[in-house]
């Protein structure tokens, strides 16, 4: 039996409009729904199943609606220095998100940071992500958690970290990030935030500040 085009649409827009509930990023999920809303109008309107069409028409209209909003929102950045021996906010935040941490960062050791300098990175005054580093010798900076949480995970409070903690950095001498890491979906970012992998150590990337 030969399945029609149309019902192939279906199918589609219904495995569009599934993957698009499974995104923690609001951006890349309405763009992914609109896809999905699209086809579904067009579905409607082939075999004229009128609700359908509409519906999906209108859900269509509400995700460019909260598109154009995000495009034209200008999201605010902070860093704020915090530090273990007076926040009670910082272990808290590392409590919540520990499971996702660690799926990022298997082999990361809690009570280990609490030597190191941490960041928070703010986002209209969302806490979105943690930075925990160590300054070493010879002008090299050693990142042991750089961690966003996933809802902010566009790679925008990462740009902006690393171009403000430069002018930062390297006013006190610090030229060389360093870091380590053993999960693809982690080493695509550092990649993306354009680290080197060290072809001396493995899982060692490196970046210029």
């Amino acid at each position: 039996m030969t399945i029609e085009w149309t019902e192939w649409l279906g199918y589609v827009a219904s495995i569009v409009v599934a993957i698009s509930l499974t995104m923690t990023n609001i951006k890349r999920l309405r763009w992914i729904n609109l896809i999905g809303a699209i086809a579904f109008t067009v579905y409607g309107l082939v075999l004229r199943l009128y609700p359908v069409m509409i519906v999906n028409a209108f859900i269509v209209g509400i995700n460019i609606y909260y598109l154009v909003r995000i495009v034209l929102t200008r999201d605010q950045f902070h860093l704020i220095p915090i530090s273990w021996d007076t926040s009670i906010f910082l272990p808290r935040f590392i409590e919540f998100y520990i499971q996702d941490i660690r799926k990022h960062f298997p082999d990361v050791n809690i009570e280990n940071l609490r030597q190191y300098r941490a960041i928070f990175i703010s986002r209209n005054v969302v806490p979105v992500g943690l930075f925990i580093y160590e300054h070493q010798e010879n002008g090299i900076i050693c990142i042991h958690l750089d961690y966003e949480i996933p809802m902010y995970r566009d790679f925008e409070s990462a740009r902006y970290f690393f171009r403000e903690f430069r002018e930062m950095m390297q006013e006190k001498g610090f030229h060389t990030y360093i870091t380590h890491c053993s999960t693809p979906v982690h080493q695509r970012y550092l990649q993306r935030m354009k680290f080197t992998e060290d072809p001396t150590e493995p899982d060692r990337f490196i970046r210029k500040i």
